[in-house]
């Protein structure tokens, strides 16, 4: 499942709670109260891992996999029920949202989703607290 809807489309979540604390240097997101659909793992994989790396951390075989960049993935019982990625494009700005870590890969708990959020150009940073 792929989030269509700005309800559920990760960046429209992201821009929605930045343009909310617009102006707070500590503006914090926690998925756990953002995201309307049931999950318990937050999974992110850096445009540095490959396919055989997220299906060995899944446990499964992901589906439709397209080597394109970040991507976030929310599991519920071992399933995915959210996915997103970003395609970038190194000649231009960077857009979207970005994970700011030197890791290629983190899973976080509901309970573990908390992240800082910045601002820079069309690009939203997260920084994991």
């Amino acid at each position: 499942m792929t989030g269509c809807s700005k309800r559920t489309d990760f960046d429209s979540i992201v821009s929605s709670k930045w343009e909310e604390c617009k102006g707070n240097t500590n503006c914090t997101l926690d998925f756990a109260n953002l995201m309307d659909f049931e999950w318990d793992t937050m999974c992110f994989y850096s445009g540095a891992c490959s396919l055989e790396d997220i299906n060995n951390d899944l446990g499964f075989e992901l589906k439709g996999f397209t080597d394109i960049g970040d991507r976030v993935i929310f599991l519920n019982k071992g399933k995915i029920v959210y996915q997103k990625e970003w395609y970038t494009k190194p000649s231009e700005p960077p857009v979207g949202t970005i994970f700011e870590t030197d890791l290629k890969k983190f899973k976080v708990s509901k309970s573990d989703a908390k992240f800082r959020i910045n601002k820079k150009g069309k690009a939203y940073y997260l920084t994991k607290l």
